[in-house]
């Protein structure tokens, strides 16, 4: 038996799975056994530790080329953005998983083993390893004895296995020995692409199951409500794709956001917050409950990001639920979306401008060692708070519009008298001014116009017309505003005005 403890001292593991690019936001987890033999080659040639002979290195190999099992520690996933400003401001994601430094992962091999000096040249191997997967993924891994082992939560599915509570994942493994698998995992990938090979020779690819929290906020641990613990009122994700949606399609986009959060709920009971329902599907009164919210915060002309705000809180499987979000899978060839989320935070309040309610906490569980600190919710944008507000998206009219007059006369209801009524219903002051716009517009880009934009519900309900606005109002107010008909799915949303 061979055993292998890997210990992340910065409490993240950086690594992307063979056949992914870095910007689609996929971790490998658990560690591939591939991944860690080509450490290992490179630790000897790098390192060159007294008493390891090219020999050694050999049987080693060898004895790990078997797959693995694996106990993997309760984590969940972050990532940060990076802007390559010298090839033109190519943005790329780094993903990565985050766990607890003083919980290890282990790696076990029960039919492997190894004479006295082979496993002694193997420990100072893994004594000089330094980092495993990027060069952030600063590593100390060390030999095990069998009676420091925990059972093991990560292993190759088995034929007719059910995968109830378990998810599959696919991990590069060794397909050779000897020598030739030494030169198999020396071989570099300029190599692989002049020869037009998409996996490495010498390589198989082994299905593994794990639990279906091992990579959630489920599986680090979750925020427990508590009367002394803030509420979490606010989920914010970063979208990533090859084609991000456009402005015009905020609606049809969060009713599936809405949609996916409904299925991910694990805990099966009614969640009134996401749905907006009560549980015997009626409508909830007020707007308590979840708004989504697609946002261009880069003005380039696509949906980038969704804000889900609910005032009146998440409860843990709702937390579970937005966690777990990973892909949005949008109809005919449009390619998928990829969900990040950013962080967690609440609560906010329009009555109060305190640090506790303009403070957008990135929290990812209970003593996260990732945590990220603490961004102003002004750097949200529907969260700023400002005097001037313009319409990003149309605000649908809960009743059909006219001009009054007529037998019988009936009275006025323009959208202007529409608009201050909603703003009023939501506490909000009447505005001093208020001008129509045309459409929604960024510099550098033709203007969207109002009717562009979907405005029919999933469910076939429709607004009765739609108009969008600047307006001003006497003294700042802070978001989030929006209003009007499908307000709760990104119609009648409001920025402010830089």
């Amino acid at each position: 038996m061979i055993a292998i403890s890997l210990r992340f001292l910065t409490g993240r593991f950086h690594a992307t799975p063979w056949g992914h690019h870095v910007n689609e936001g996929v971790v490998e987890w658990p560690p591939s056994s591939w991944r860690l033999l080509r450490a290992l080659i490179a630790t000897f040639h790098r390192a060159r530790p007294s008493g390891v002979s090219e020999e050694q290195l050999i049987r080693i190999v060898d004895a790990l080329s078997a797959p693995p099992l694996f106990r993997l520690p309760p984590a969940t996933t972050a990532h940060t953005r990076h802007y390559d400003v010298a090839n033109g401001s190519v943005k790329f994601f780094d993903t990565f998983v985050v766990l607890d430094p003083g919980d290890p992962t282990t790696c076990v091999w029960p039919e492997a083993g190894l004479d006295d000096g082979d496993r002694t040249a193997l420990a100072v191997l893994l004594s000089s390893l330094g980092t495993f997967g990027r060069a952030e993924s600063w590593c100390e891994a060390e030999l095990l004895e069998e009676d420091e082992l925990r059972e093991p939560n990560s292993y190759p599915l088995e034929d007719g296995q059910s995968l109830s509570g378990l998810e599959p994942v696919r991990l590069l493994m060794p397909d050779s020995t000897g020598r030739s698998l030494i030169d198999a995992l020396l071989i570099e990938t300029s190599a692989m692409r002049k020869k037009k090979q998409l996996d490495p020779p010498g390589t198989r690819w082994v299905t593994y199951v794990r639990d279906s929290k091992a990579l959630t906020a489920r599986g680090a641990a979750p925020p427990r409500r508590t009367a002394s613990k803030a509420l979490t009122n606010i989920a914010h994700y970063a979208l990533d794709s090859s084609v991000l949606p456009l402005p015009q399609d905020a609606l049809p986009f969060a009713e599936q956001v809405r949609r996916a959060l409904i299925r991910n709920r694990v805990d099966t009971s009614h969640s009134e917050t996401i749905t907006g329902k009560h549980a015997d599907g009626t409508p909830l009164e007020g707007h308590e409950h979840a708004h989504y919210f697609p946002t261009d915060e880069d003005l380039d002309g696509r949906i980038d990001h969704v804000t889900i705000y609910a005032p009146r809180g998440f409860d843990d499987a709702d937390l579970e639920a937005i966690g777990s979000l990973r892909t949005i899978f949008r109809s005919g060839n449009r390619p998928e979306v990829r969900m990040v989320l950013a962080g967690l935070g609440g609560p906010v309040s329009r009555s109060k401008d305190d640090a506790s309610s303009s403070a957008f906490t990135r929290r990812f569980g209970e003593g996260d060692p990732a945590e990220a600190g603490t961004t102003k919710l002004s750097e949200v944008s529907i969260f700023a708070k400002a005097r001037r507000w313009r319409s990003v998206t149309p605000f649908s009219l809960p009743r059909f519009p006219n001009r009054g007059g007529g037998k019988p006369p009936r009275p006025r209801d323009l959208p202007e008298g529409q608009l201050v009524r909603e703003l009023k219903n939501r506490g909000l002051p009447e505005p001093v001014s208020i001008k129509r716009i045309e459409g929604y517009q960024v510099e550098g880009r033709p203007l969207v116009r109002w009717l562009e934009f979907h405005a029919t519900r999933f469910n076939g309900k429709a607004g009765n017309a739609l108009a969008g606005f600047e307006i001003e109002f006497a003294e700042p107010v802070r978001g989030p505003l929006a209003v009007g008909f499908a307000c709760h799915f990104g119609l009648g949303l409001f920025l402010p005005v830089s």
